[in-house]
């Protein structure tokens, strides 16, 4: 973080990040030096769609941590029923004044233990047409309702299962 490398890591390619060969450099030194990188990638994946469709207070706030490595970013999209099927979102967000109330569970919330973020997919509207009412949110995990259990895969990895009750979120987390 200190020399930029995370700055360059966490961009895209056509704002100054790196390239196909310095990304691939970059990912086998860090590999080699056995630096804690689990799921940097989703983090760099939340982060991108963060600095493209976040506001700039937002990206102001987050993204600071994030290239200093000391702010991790995880995905909140599969569902209990409805697996990795975004169209079957149950987790529900219903608007409450200047914010939101959100109501529901995510499995296989890898790194969520870690995380100070979740980027998570919910339904704003149940009654319209699948897709069409699908909002996500960078959901501080710090927020109170928010529970994180862990889920032992098969080969030994942990991975997560979050609930939200009645999690308070402003608006400015919209994405």
């Amino acid at each position: 973080a200190d020399e930029g490398y995370l700055a360059d890591y966490y961009k895209a390619e056509v704002d100054g990040g790196f390239d196909k060969l310095h990304m691939r450099i970059f990912e086998l030194e860090i590999g080699r030096s056995r630096a804690p990188w689990f799921h940097s990638g989703t983090t760099r994946m939340v982060a991108q769609a963060l600095q493209q469709f976040g506001t700039p207070e937002l990206i102001a706030d987050v993204m600071p941590g994030v290239m200093a490595g000391k702010t991790r970013l995880c995905l909140g999209y599969t569902e209990p029923d409805g697996g990795s099927d975004v169209a079957t979102c149950k987790t529900r967000a219903v608007r409450d004044g200047e914010g939101w109330i959100i109501n529901g569970s995510k499995m296989f919330t890898s790194n969520a233990h870690n995380a100070q973020y979740v980027f998570l997919i919910t339904n704003t509207d149940p009654d319209a047409p699948k897709h069409s009412s699908l909002t996500m949110f960078l959901v501080p995990l710090g927020s109170p309702g928010i529970e994180i259990q862990a889920i032992r895969t098969i080969d030994g990895d942990r991975t997560n299962i979050t609930y939200y009750s009645d999690v308070r979120v402003d608006d400015r987390y919209r994405i």
